[in-house]
């Protein structure tokens, strides 16, 4: 077997380390790079390239049917999504059956499921509340909810998600409520669209009805005068924190380009919870009984635990969480194929 040899690398100035900036601001660096390679090692790197090309080809392949095979799945799961919001809103009650189904198989013949309801319960349709309980039960979307915004939450009445047009992994997420007070809209949608250039959130404000939205606040502010003398009040609208936040879409100064990324990245990471955990098990976290997603929190960005948290127990924070513009995302999403109960 022939030495090893450091042929790479030896004709490399330490300009053109691999770890030189300025590669990548020249375009054409890898074909000269390519060029300076002795011809025996150029002839190894082009079969190399050759096989990676063959493996994308694959890639793609695999892309296209296992996006294809999702949106299938999004017909096939709509069903189930379609009585759920029924039972949720209490247009149409669960039967007997469905009743008799949802007790555990040891029970079976020893409960009455044809119990008559008490007078308070005749009153009561649905679910009240459940996609608002729901989304408090996991800190990602928790984090986000202030007081003020569970008023316009407790008249949402479903959350879809599925696959949307883009590149492979976009999908969307729409939020539908029940006509109400605070703005015109039914549903209102946010996506995750995968391009060549990176991820674009794509949103669908509401329409707030006059002094209904909750995104704002108005206080008195002093204007004019010197030293407090000769100055008047006026009322000014002022932004602040809130669920709603993720509608909105960001400005275009310079000075917010730091903020505007972080508020998507939050956004992209709350709407990856909704897709892959929240949807498809929203009645276990309605329940509580679906990881509450605090663990996903406590790791870092390789998976692994934090040190100091191991050495010490931090105290749990307070619920809302810091917030920019429109609360924190917490860390990157995990996999899809989280199972919804607690193992």
């Amino acid at each position: 077997m022939p030495a090893r040899q450091n042929m790479g690398h030896e004709h490399e100035s330490d300009e053109e380390a691999p770890t030189a900036f300025h590669k990548y601001f020249n375009t054409n660096y890898s074909e000269e790079f390519m060029r300076k390679l002795p011809e025996r090692l150029q002839q190894r790197a082009k079969v190399l390239m050759h096989y990676h090309e063959e493996y994308e080809k694959l890639r793609k392949s695999f892309e296209d049917k296992e996006t294809a095979l999702r949106r299938n799945y999004d017909e096939v799961f709509r069903p189930f999504y379609d009585r759920r919001k029924e039972i949720v809103t209490g247009v149409n009650e669960p039967t007997d059956e469905e009743v008799a189904k949802g007790f555990p198989s040891e029970h079976e013949g020893l409960v009455d499921i044809k119990v008559a309801a008490a007078d308070d319960e005749k009153t009561i349709a649905g679910l009240p509340g459940f996609w608002l309980r729901v989304l408090h039960n996991h800190v990602v979307s928790d984090s986000l909810i202030e007081e003020y915004d569970e008023p316009v939450l407790k008249h949402l009445m479903d959350v879809r998600s599925g696959v949307m047009d883009g590149a492979y992994g976009s999908f969307a997420v729409a939020f539908v409520f029940e006509p109400n007070e605070f703005f015109q809209e039914e549903s209102l949608v946010l996506g995750v669209m995968h391009k060549d250039d990176g991820v674009k959130i794509i949103r669908s404000p509401p329409t707030w009805k006059p002094g209904k939205d909750v995104t704002v606040e108005t206080v008195q502010k002093k204007v004019g005068g010197k030293r407090g003398k000769g100055a008047t009040t006026k009322t000014i609208t002022v932004p602040r924190d809130s669920f709603f936040n993720i509608f909105k879409e960001p400005s275009n100064t310079d000075e917010d380009d730091d903020d505007e990324e972080s508020m998507d990245e939050q956004v992209e990471h709350l709407l990856h919870v909704l897709h892959t955990r929240i949807v498809p098990c929203a009645v276990n976290f309605y329940t509580g009984e679906a990881p509450d997603g605090s663990s996903d929190l406590d790791m870092d960005s390789d998976g692994s635990e934090d040190e100091e948290d191991e050495e010490e127990e931090e105290p749990e924070p307070p619920r809302g969480g810091p917030k920019g513009r429109g609360g924190r995302g917490g860390n990157k999403p995990t996999d899809a194929g989280k199972e919804c109960k607690q193992q």
